[in-house]
């Protein structure tokens, strides 16, 4: 079928005989032929040629509003006509803004639908065995990229698919060939502007994150990923570059020998101030993590190459950390004596060539460097260290002493492996509190995931209990993988940034995973743990349910008969209260008050064993085991006439509250409030009050603010139609 397809088009082309104009509908006929066609390679290798015919014959195409919306709905037709369009080989009949309204729909429905990737050739390239058969499917790809960048960056949900973007990006690196491939060039162009243009840390993240996974495809036969490609991209300067680099430092810092490549890559580029930076946090990162082989590599290679670029004092300060880092900090570690002393001698003449170059700031850190250099050789064994001494002395500069131990701090010498310096610098920087990007009514989401974030215990287990799952390229990301990320972002961030948690949400079920409505936040909770069960291992799994599930049980006492009847141990995830049901004219309700309630007596409808029938019962509950969190959901919610409505009453909220277990009473602190605007759960508003190191703060999606330490001022500050809906309890140490 498709082979037949794919022949009858060419045989079309090849007759010559097509009006490309459109005016008879030809090429709209063939566009929908081509749909026709379900092997993804040979229908993007059809419409390539049809793409060329029309290209050759000078014609423009005319397409009428109801033809555009029919052919777009295929991905492939969806490609042409967007590369037709920047080309100026296409006439649009409706106005510009619709074309490209109709075109980014696609785009979002395809993104929603998980099609993206099938529709980017992904899997396809990841199977070729040849150089040949990948260079015609990454020319498709590329088309693909051009149309996605051009239309996708003005849209709302151009982060939703710029993954997509730089992973097929990656696949069409190619070493050899990359300074001729014009049209991959101007996609690096087009991208370098977007990312030149955006502060947002998780298009960043994803850059450096997909490069990282994409460190496991270069081994292969194939190895079309190239790390050229890739310092092309991120040769600019990084916003939030230290926060950034904490996060993949605990996240992805395993990746070293892809790290490297990336390092030898931007010395093929060429030294700027943005590569020597990030040269020197990758050096910085090596070192945390005690990478001495690469070290030393990095070292061998790298300092030859900075005495080379020592003429460019646009770069002086940058050239000049980086010798500290590898000629000061390092000595101790992985010197080599002789070959070090060559190294400051090349250096020292460089000064010495150089020396009027140089203004009065950058000639005090060369003197601060000679003093620093003083610590492992006398002036007399380093050639050529007298002669600059004299032309400092004539410019009325003191070399310092190299004792002075305020030297270490003014040039940030930081003993390699020196455990001590590695807590120091931790300590420098406080922790930002991080906010969550809305994406379109997931502020239900949003919050749930903060509480769960501020759950200490369920925090350590995600990040440092639990083990971590192989990354691999083109592979998505699960949700227990999803969790670390995000809990990983939020943990490393000393900037008043937020996180976007898309690819969290994409690993959700549906209505989550796609659907743009606002949702319900408990019932959100439910689905959330019931999906963990199923991505998590059955010990993993256990040990969550230790943190939020318990154990109740109900006894029912017959009125006829008074015989006790005792029922199952109930599992329950979260303890459900209810309002009294007459509540005009009476104060606020108490939250140990409502806990009291649910456990004492109520009246049921039951099935008696010794009557044999349905009669009226109380029953009352009692917890048999509680769990080191306890969730606490106000129903707030009930059906008058039929329709379902809000209670908007307040409750008075206790940061401490006591619960029974069996006859023992646990002690509880209140840590989180997730809050709900409006009259129905599943439209409004959600936010969260979050109880941090002793201060209660707001988070309202990407938006934090401090409120304050006392919580009865707190919960004065709820405004009317702030209504409390779920609350987070923690276990009190005795």
């Amino acid at each position: 079928m498709d082979q037949n397809c794919y022949q009858n088009i060419q045989k079309k082309l090849l007759e010559n005989k097509l009006d490309f104009s459109n005016k008879n509908d030809d090429v709209k006929n063939l566009f929908l032929e081509c749909n026709k066609i379900q092997n993804n390679v040979l229908g993007y290798k059809i419409m390539t040629q049809i793409f060329q015919a029309i290209q050759k014959s000078g014609q423009r195409v005319l397409l009428l509003d109801q033809d555009q919306i029919q052919i777009i709905r295929s991905c492939r037709c969806l490609a042409i006509l967007g590369y037709l369009y920047f080309q100026e080989t296409i006439k649009i009949q409706q106005k510009d803004k619709e074309f490209r309204e109709n075109i980014r729909n696609q785009i979002d429905d395809l993104q929603k639908q998980g099609q993206l990737e099938k529709a980017f050739l992904l899997d396809e390239a990841m199977k070729c065995k040849t150089k040949e058969e990948y260079t015609e499917i990454s020319s498709i790809i590329k088309i693909m990229v051009n149309v996605l960048i051009d239309f996708g960056s003005d849209s709302f949900h151009f982060t939703q698919i710029f993954d997509v973007v730089l992973n097929s990006l990656l696949l069409t690196g190619n070493n050899t060939t990359i300074g001729r491939d014009h049209q991959l060039l101007s996609i690096l162009d087009k991208l370098q502007k977007l990312l030149e243009d955006s502060q947002s840390p998780y298009l960043w993240t994803i850059v450096l994150e997909s490069i990282l996974n994409a460190s496991t495809y270069m081994e292969k036969p194939t190895d079309f990923v190239q790390p050229n490609l890739i310092a092309r991209i991120i040769i600019f300067k990084i916003p939030f570059i230290d926060d950034i680099f904490n996060y993949f430092g605990t996240y992805l810092g395993k990746c070293y020998k892809f790290e490297y490549k990336m390092f030898e890559s931007m010395l093929n580029f060429g030294l700027t101030q943005q590569t020597l930076e990030l040269i020197l946090k990758f050096s910085q990162q090596f070192v945390k993590e005690y990478q001495t082989e690469i070290l030393i590599e990095m070292r061998n290679k790298l300092v030859p190459d900075l005495i080379k670029y020592m003429k460019n004092v646009s770069c002086f300060d940058q050239i000049q950390n980086l010798f500290n880092q590898f000629l000061i900090s390092s000595f101790q570690q992985i010197s080599t004596p002789e070959l070090d002393k060559q190294h400051y001698q090349e250096i020292i003449t460089n000064f010495d060539k150089n020396f009027d170059l140089y203004q009065e700031k950058q000639l005090q850190r060369i003197a601060n460097f000679l003093a620093l250099m003083l610590r492992y050789y006398k002036k007399q064994e380093v050639k050529g260290f007298e002669n600059l001494e004299k032309k400092f002395r004539n410019k009325y500069i003191p070399i310092p002493n190299p004792n002075q131990t305020s030297l270490d701090k003014i040039e940030q010498i930081q003993i390699w492996f020196n455990d001590e310096n590695q807590q120091n610098e931790e300590k420098q920087k406080p922790q930002k509190l991080v906010g969550l990007r809305n994406l379109q009514n997931t502020c239900y989401l949003n919050s749930f995931i903060q509480a769960l974030f501020w759950t200490q215990d369920f925090k350590n287990l995600i990040i440092n209990v639990f083990k971590r799952e192989e990354v691999v390229f083109l592979k998505s990301f699960s949700l227990k993988t999803n969790f670390l990320r995000c809990f990983l972002f939020l943990d490393s961030m000393t900037e008043e940034i937020d996180y976007t948690p898309l690819l969290l949400k994409r690993s959700l079920r549906e209505p989550y995973k796609t659907d743009v409505r606002q949702q319900d936040a408990a019932e959100f909770g439910v689905h959330l743990f019931e999906d963990m069960e199923k991505n998590f291992n059955p010990e993993e799994y256990k040990q969550i349910k230790e943190i939020f599930y318990g154990m109740s049980k109900s006894t029912f006492i017959c009125k006829n008969c008074d015989k006790p009847t005792t029922g199952p141990d109930e599992e329950f995830m979260y303890i459900t209260l209810n309002f009294e049901g007459n509540r005009i004219g009476k104060n606020q309700d108490e939250i140990e008050k409502m806990i009291q309630r649910h456990q004492m007596k109520e009246q049921i409808t039951f099935n008696c064993e010794l009557c044999k029938k349905k009669t009226q019962s109380t029953r009352t509950l009692k917890f048999l085991k509680l769990p080191k969190n306890i969730i606490i959901q106000i129903n707030r919610f009930e059906f008058q006439q039929g329709i379902r409505s809000k209670i908007n009453d307040q409750i008075n909220l206790k940061p401490n509250i006591k619960i029974k277990e069996e006859e023992k009473e646990l002690n509880y602190e209140l840590y989180a409030i997730i809050i709900h605007f409006g009259e129905i759960p599943d439209a409004g508003h959600y936010t969260i009050y979050c109880k941090v190191n002793d201060e209660w703060y707001r988070f309202d999606d990407s938006i934090v603010t401090k409120i304050h330490r006392d919580f009865d001022r707190v919960q004065r500050n709820f405004k009317k139609e702030e209504t409390p809906y779920l609350l987070f309890f923690r276990r009190k140490n005795e």
